[in-house]
């Protein structure tokens, strides 16, 4: 039951330059083996072979200091295959103008990770970035614990979900289907909600194909994307998996690539 697209909405990639200082520090610290080289080639190599159509790169700021170059790079690397989103960084001193820059910049979204940022992602300091984005970009957020399980977590699905009702028409993603590890919490607090889940790394020693199912089901399929989180997940794989759940051929379809394509205005027939 292969779906007639594939749009991977989560990878991470890095520019040639840094990519191996930056994969090899990573890889240090969830201490899992990436799959491929963490570059726009390596990416579009593994897309060639799984036959993924567009995939989502998505680029996390660690300093404030980083932004404006992030957003140049992911504005260059975009293309017809890649859909580079932008970064900001909680301790940027106007994030709502460098909002505007990456919508001047064509970009289509923005990543934000509070577990490396260092910010929970309802605190008014980013207010001003939501309320320049609603309505105008995609937020794609971390959500939950992280491979190498952290003490705190500032990404709590109860946070995500007070940021949802602050800004209703802000579109969110919501990455590892709501909350990597915190599945309870984001049945508590996130599905029903008008956001969308992504299915990126949720190996199913830590959540089975039934456990995805039902989540996929209960949230709603119209409102999941397919995703695999490269270098450190393989859209393969996470493509077989999903055409292997208990769902219909429309299910699979809208979460392998129409949701994707209505959310980001691909070009897709």
């Amino acid at each position: 039951m292969r779906p007639a697209h594939l749009v991977d909405f989560h990878t991470h990639a890095f520019p040639e330059k840094v990519a191996q200082r930056a994969l090899a520090s990573l890889t240090a610290a969830y201490n899992v083996k990436p799959i491929a080289e963490a570059t726009i080639p390596g990416l579009l190599g593994v897309m060639g072979e799984v036959g993924v159509d567009v995939s989502v790169v998505a680029p996390v700021a660690t300093r404030p200091d980083q932004v404006s170059s992030i957003n140049d790079w992911a504005a260059q690397t975009s293309s017809a295959r890649i859909v580079c989103f932008g970064a900001l960084h909680p301790e940027l001193p106007d994030l709502a103008a460098e909002v505007e820059r990456i919508l001047q910049l064509g970009l289509k979204g923005i990543k934000c990770q509070p577990n490396f940022q260092g910010f929970v992602p309802d605190d008014p300091p980013m207010w001003p970035a939501y309320e320049a984005a609603q309505g105008r970009l995609v937020v794609l957020f971390h959500s939950g614990q992280e491979i190498a399980p952290l003490d705190r977590v500032h990404a709590q699905p109860a946070a995500l979900a007070r940021v949802h009702r602050a800004f209703p028409g802000l579109r969110m993603v919501v990455a590892h289907m709501g909350g990597y590890q915190m599945w309870a919490e984001v049945r508590r607090h996130l599905v029903g909600r008008d956001v969308y889940f992504d299915l990126s790394y949720c190996p199913a020693h830590e959540m089975s194909d039934a456990e995805m199912t039902e989540l996929i089901q209960e949230h709603g399929a119209g409102r999941v994307l397919f995703a695999s989180d490269f270098p450190w997940g393989d859209p393969g794989a996470d493509l077989a998996r999903l055409c292997s759940l208990r769902l219909t051929r429309a299910e699979v379809e809208l979460v392998a690539w129409q949701n994707a394509q209505r959310l980001l205005g691909l070009a897709l027939t």
